[in-house]
């Protein structure tokens, strides 16, 4: 062959190859950094719902089993691995892990009275406000994780809440094949109130250390701690902006990056608008402070949230989203005044107000409606200006009422990989609830179990009945033990009843089957 034809052939390769190198490198960013891809969500009594993004022609990874109790998911945190697949979640009260579990050594999270009084109850509701607690992956080992969250303490007279410290607790998922266990908990960074809300993090100009910024409680100060080489370091306490206290009673507020980590905002009803900050993401240090009135904003509750790009910002006044356009030279005059409630009621009964918000990776924003509803919010181009954003109320449905709440996440991918995808879809599923007592295997061949749940786990008498009415066993039942196995292998095939009576008066019958 020609030699010019074959250095001509290598000329046109390299290229190409270039291409393919490019294309590929881009399709490993959107394997990576997903620890945002799964959102859980409940409603006191009502199972947990999982919402995951994923492409559309790509599967739905979550696991769907079910859980030992109900809970609520008010103050809560949850992270997935880096391919978007459930690692982790807690409500204050424990750390769970993927299966809906206690993780192990995962209970007692935030110590104290207020413990006391709320993960005790049937729901484990611990009741700090949404933005107290964040999961981000340990920077220097994939398997590790980081739980950022604040404690709080029950004051009686008068009766109230107050953030007593901001902790932090590490899980490690090489235990228990892969689901993980609690190495190290409820370290302090803080013996000191801040507000109950605001935590926010966002990453060092290095694009792997991360910044953890709180905001101090009636003061207008801000405790910044850099997490480096598996280190807390407290860099610098500022004081800027506005120092008057306009939320003497606490949280609802809002402290949130923009997804470059450029800016920060304080959003919270009382403060009659919000406070806008530059940040630097090297130094730490916050600057540039400006208070921009929000119409109508003295009400109990609210929201705000970048959008993707960063220049808009929106709010959310319970009963009205504004967007704000954070490039123009009057940022206040820039407000557009984007819905009003629209009357839409769950059953007839609670509205669907406008309160916090969160961007998906799939470049919308979700909104939730501060009251137990079936849906959230939606807003499908928060890049555009004024009414363009598509603003779409109560809009995806879910299959049950939910708290009123969302999680917080960070901007994992900074620096790293785009901060979301238009591509992906979303979809929500239930994750069932087990029944107060629960049979298996059914039908049964050798030995079966009944388990009972946590809060039924009383002492008592477990009685089981053939179909002719003999009593063929009886056991006691021990305080605190949840579990029992039963031989069933030289017993006759049918159909067999079980009757518990508890020492607190209940009682809770069923069948099962032995093949």
């Amino acid at each position: 062959m020609n030699r010019n034809i074959i250095q001509t052939k290598e000329r046109l390769k390299r290229p190409f190859l270039c291409f393919l190198f490019i294309v590929n490198g881009l399709w490993l960013q959107g394997q990576q950094y997903r620890y945002d891809y799964t959102w859980l969500m409940s409603d006191y009594t009502r199972n947990i719902m999982v919402m995951t993004f994923h492409k559309p022609v790509g599967s739905n990874n979550v696991r769907i089993d079910s859980v030992k109790k109900e809970l609520r998911l008010n103050s809560s945190a949850m992270i997935s691995n880096s391919a978007g697949e459930l690692v982790a979640y807690s409500n204050g009260c424990f750390i769970n892990h993927r299966g809906y579990d206690v993780m192990e050594n995962g209970g007692g999270i935030n110590p104290g009275n207020v413990r006391m009084e709320s993960c005790t109850t049937a729901y484990n509701y611990y009741p700090t406000a949404e933005q107290s607690m964040v999961f981000i992956p340990d920077p220097m080992d994939t398997l590790r994780y980081y739980l950022i969250h604040n404690s709080a303490v029950l004051q009686e007279n008068p009766l109230t809440y107050w953030v007593d410290a901001l902790r932090y607790s590490i899980i490690d998922m090489r235990y228990n094949n892969g689901l993980g266990k609690t190495i190290i908990k409820n370290v302090p960074l803080i013996n000191d109130s801040t507000t109950i809300a605001d935590i926010a993090l966002v990453k060092h100009s290095n694009n792997q250390d991360w910044w953890i910024v709180v905001k101090k409680f009636i003061r207008g100060s801000y405790d910044k701690f850099l997490l480096s080489n598996g280190n807390f370091q407290l860099v610098n306490q500022q004081e800027i902006g506005d120092t008057t206290n306009h939320y003497q009673n606490g949280g609802g507020g809002m402290l949130t990056f923009s997804p470059d980590g450029s800016r920060l905002i304080r959003y919270h009803p009382y403060d009659d608008g919000f406070f806008l900050f530059d940040f630097d993401r090297t130094t730490g240090q916050l600057s540039n402070y400006r208070r921009i009135p929000v119409t109508d904003s003295l009400v109990l509750d609210g929201g705000a949230c970048f959008s993707p790009s960063g220049r808009f910002l929106y709010v959310g006044t319970y009963w009205d989203l504004y967007q704000y356009d954070l490039e123009s030279t009057d940022i206040k005059g820039s407000e557009v005044h984007i819905a009003h409630y629209d009357g839409y009621k769950t059953k007839g009964i609670l509205r669907a107000m406008i309160g916090r918000m969160q961007w998906g990776p799939d470049c919308k924003i979700y909104v939730n409606c501060r009251n137990s509803m079936d849906a959230l919010h939606v807003i499908h181009r928060p890049n555009e200006k004024g009414i363009a954003c598509d603003f779409r109320p109560h809009d995806l449905k879910l299959p049950q009422t939910h708290s009123g709440t969302l999680p917080y996440f960070p901007n994992y991918r900074q620096g790293l990989a785009p901060l979301c995808d238009p591509e992906l879809t979303v979809s929500v599923s239930e994750v069932p609830v087990l029944p107060e007592v629960y049979v298996f295997p059914n039908p049964a061949r050798d030995r079966m179990h009944i388990s009972v749940r946590e809060e039924s786990s009383n002492a008592g008498r477990l009685q089981i009945y053939n179909t002719a009415g003999q009593r063929i066993k009886e056991s006691a039942m021990v305080s605190g033990m949840n579990e029992y196995e039963i031989e069933v292998s030289g017993w006759q095939s049918g159909i067999y009843f079980y009757v518990i009576y508890l020492n607190d008066g209940r009682m809770m019958n069923g069948k099962f089957v032995v093949e």
